[in-house]
């Protein structure tokens, strides 16, 4: 059975909240060969940095096989950073990451915010896939353009009406490439 790592926007996660449809969608339609793992972070209607980046750790401490990490919104930038500070992550295969928020220096973005100079030429990534939907009503569609720049070695993949939670549409493109990038 293959793994993914599931990382949920901020905000409530309860049924049928934040992210909790999505992971509900990608048990289903996954099937049986993956088990999609769902940790809720600390702080859902206050989240800090520090907190999530923590449990992060602690959670990648626990898997000791290869794993597919989907981050979606504040999860996905989490995640991005949490590479960047040189964190371990070895078991990861691959990175799929939906909805991503693409944080500033200044004010209260600067504590999500990626590290100047990261990615370097050194910097090594498993396979890295961005998704966005143009009809993002919380994360504007013109984040994914400044991860381009900041990524150029990543997959990007523009999308039409997945909105922000991604329960528009289909999620056949995500599928795909959580299954390409899975070993074995």
């Amino acid at each position: 059975m293959s793994r993914v790592l599931l990382l949920h926007s901020s905000g409530p996660q309860g049924p049928g909240e934040g992210t909790a449809p999505l992971a509900d969608r990608l048990r289903e339609e996954l099937g049986s060969e993956y088990e999609i793992d769902f940790p809720i972070m600390p702080g859902l209607d206050d989240p800090h940095y520090v907190s999530w980046s923590e449990r992060l750790g602690e959670i990648l401490a626990e898997i000791d096989e290869p794993i597919v990490v989907v981050g979606h919104s504040l999860g996905a930038s989490v995640f991005l950073k949490y590479l960047a500070e040189g964190r371990p992550a070895e078991q990861v295969s691959g990175i799929v990451l939906l909805a991503t928020p693409y944080w500033g220096e200044s004010d209260w973005e600067a504590e999500w915010a990626l590290p100047g100079g990261w990615p370097d030429a050194t910097t090594e990534l498993p396979p890295t896939h961005l998704f966005h939907s143009n009809d993002d009503e919380v994360i504007t569609f013109s984040q994914l353009e400044l991860y381009r720049e900041r990524l150029p070695n990543a997959t990007f993949h523009p999308l039409e009406g997945r909105g922000h939670l991604y329960d528009r549409g289909d999620l056949i493109e995500v599928l795909e490439t959580i299954r390409e990038v899975t070993p074995g």
